[in-house]
């Protein structure tokens, strides 16, 4: 009976899984730390193993197959019974950490939040290691999906499909500019900004598709009733840092954390744009395949958690 089923290595279908999660090979390969022709090589086998093509290639990307859409929420069951095969012969396995704690964070996290936690919980518990992967959202998500991390954090998201949430500090985006370097024409029609929708027009700088950041800024734009299409999109930006730094040589208006701004706005090099009222609040949560942690992950979430609520430490 065994040797009827299809032989499918379980590599191949967590490279399904991140290409599917990812949106095409290329950025795959980014989040895997693989060679595309290697991606490429692996979901070819999985084609062939199960008699059906999985996405359909063209043009303007990598999208489902009806055979891919049907295999997709399987393969996101991968991670946690792989995990609970290991675990049913040895118990201990799923609360050891073998190797550096390893985790994945969203861009904003990895470049101004989780660096003094882990380097603060790395000189009190003398861990063996650390390796902090980044990407945006959606890269997070896809990680801790495969299996290739246990733990992420990311910002903004209420809800993410097989994936459990545990919200773990607040955090609030705000519209700002640069009042030394932004030309005073834009500086004029920002003065006679009072409403959300006078923004439509205006340079917006913006984080890229997938990235938190620009999930909850374009939410916010709807809930008040303006849709993004009416915004000027065309100035996008891969990071926050890079974000930052484009607002502050007078690019245009960005909307940025403002926990990561703060020093510039104390220094008066950015100021925020009071009018129209869009700020934005949302949380910071660690996100997890639902079951246990291995103990060190479970022992620093925990304890970044507690950190968190006594102290302002981010």
């Amino acid at each position: 009976m065994v040797n009827s089923l299809p032989k499918v290595d379980p590599e191949w279908l967590v490279t399904f899984l991140t290409i599917a999660e990812c949106g095409g090979v290329l950025a795959a390969s980014r989040a895997m730390h693989v060679s595309q022709p290697a991606l490429s090589a692996r979901l070819r086998r999985l084609e062939d193993a199960v008699g059906q093509a999985l996405f359909d290639r063209s043009a303007q990307g990598m999208t489902l197959t009806e055979a891919g859409r049907r295999l997709l929420p399987v393969a996101r069951k991968l991670p946690k019974v792989l995990r609970e095969a290991v675990e049913a012969v040895d118990p201990a396995a799923g609360m050891r950490l073998a190797g550096p704690l390893r985790l994945s964070a969203s861009t904003t996290l990895a470049d101004f939040v989780l660096p003094q936690l882990l380097a603060e919980y790395a000189r009190t518990r003398g861990v063996p290691g650390l390796e902090l992967r980044v990407g945006n959202t959606d890269e997070v998500l896809g990680a801790v999906r495969s299996g290739r991390v246990a733990l992420g954090a990311v910002e903004g998201l209420r809800r993410a499909a097989g994936l459990h949430l545990e919200p773990f500090a607040n955090d609030e985006i705000i519209p700002v500019y640069s009042p030394d370097r932004l030309p005073r024409d834009l500086q004029k029609k920002l003065q006679k900004v009072t409403r959300v929708r006078d923004l439509a027009g205006l340079p917006l700088l913006w984080r890229e598709p997938g990235s938190g950041t620009r999930r909850v800024v374009e939410d916010a734009f709807r809930r008040r009733g303006v849709p993004v299409s009416e915004l000027r999109t065309d100035f996008v930006l891969g990071g926050t840092l890079a974000l930052r730094g484009a607002a502050l040589a007078g690019l245009g208006v960005a909307f940025l954390p403002r926990r990561t701004i703060g020093q510039e706005l104390a220094l008066g090099r950015l100021a925020v744009l009071e009018k129209p009222g869009l700020r934005v609040r949302r949380t910071f949560s660690w996100v997890m395949v639902s079951g246990t942690l291995p103990a060190e992950l479970e022992a620093f979430r925990h304890w970044a958690n507690a950190r968190v609520r006594s102290d302002d430490a981010l």
